[in-house]
């Protein structure tokens, strides 16, 4: 299945932080009394898949993520939307459950399970399939940290494992983020990695709930194998609107 998957973020890719599985609300150690409620629409300069490593177009693209979590569980909505056209594989639905285990104060995991609608002919296309995921969050310093996901994707068809490592630095109101993907296909053998530099620009505060966030990011395969249907190299800019509901 070609269709996969993120996001969170920001999140990218870019967003790290607003994508689906990435999100995370607040730091570890503080204190959540109560449900934690957040969208963020994004827009993007190029199709991508943010947890697989993979530029796909140069198209104009939007997602939406709904993101809930209360005292350890949760739930997200992801929903990627290719805007110059509606048959590509950068459209596609991702609804998933999640568990928050913590590790101490700088240290938490969350499993994620889901399923992947992939959407460039209907609603669910042949290819859509289940997925899992383990992601680890560990705060270095307040300046320093290191995340990384492992996401095995298309489970009843051919399995296929994306990991993603990711290292944020804060640099006084900049973030900077520094990604390596590593995409492996377990019947072929397959192996493909990527990298990429993030630069996440000082938020804009709207409202007390509402802020722009923009990332300017530079990727490339730093292996000759990729995936057919990813460009070896490219520029992503994204804008994001996080909005708090509830926190």
């Amino acid at each position: 299945m070609i269709r996969v998957t993120l996001w969170i973020s920001f999140l990218v890719g870019g967003v790290a932080m607003q994508e689906a599985f990435c999100q995370d609300g607040k730091q570890r150690g503080d204190s959540i009394v109560g449900p934690h409620f957040v969208i963020t629409p994004r827009f993007h300069s190029a199709g991508h898949f943010p947890y697989t490593g993979a530029l796909i177009n140069k198209h104009v693209t939007a997602d939406l993520n709904v993101f809930f979590e209360y005292q350890g569980y949760g739930f997200f909505v992801f929903k990627s939307l290719d805007i110059e056209d509606t048959h590509s594989i950068v459209n596609y639905l991702q609804p998933g459950i999640f568990r928050k285990v913590e590790f101490g104060p700088q240290f938490h995991v969350r499993l994620f399970f889901g399923y992947l609608f992939a959407q460039a002919s209907g609603f669910r296309d042949g290819d859509s399939d289940y997925y899992t995921a383990a992601v680890g969050y560990w705060t270095i310093t307040e300046k320093l940290k290191l995340e990384n996901t492992a996401l095995f994707f298309d489970l009843t068809e051919s399995g296929k494992l994306a990991n993603r490592l990711l290292v944020t630095w804060l640099l006084k109101n900049f973030r900077i983020d520094v990604y390596v993907w590593h995409r492996w296909v377990f019947a072929s053998g397959v192996h493909a990695t990527s990298s990429s530099i993030a630069l996440n620009f000082p938020r804009i505060r709207l409202s007390d709930h509402v802020y722009i966030q923009n990332t300017f990011s530079y990727q490339r395969y730093i292996t000759e194998s990729k995936p057919d249907f990813a460009m070896r190299d490219g520029f992503l800019f994204s804008i994001a609107f996080p909005m708090t509901i509830r926190e």
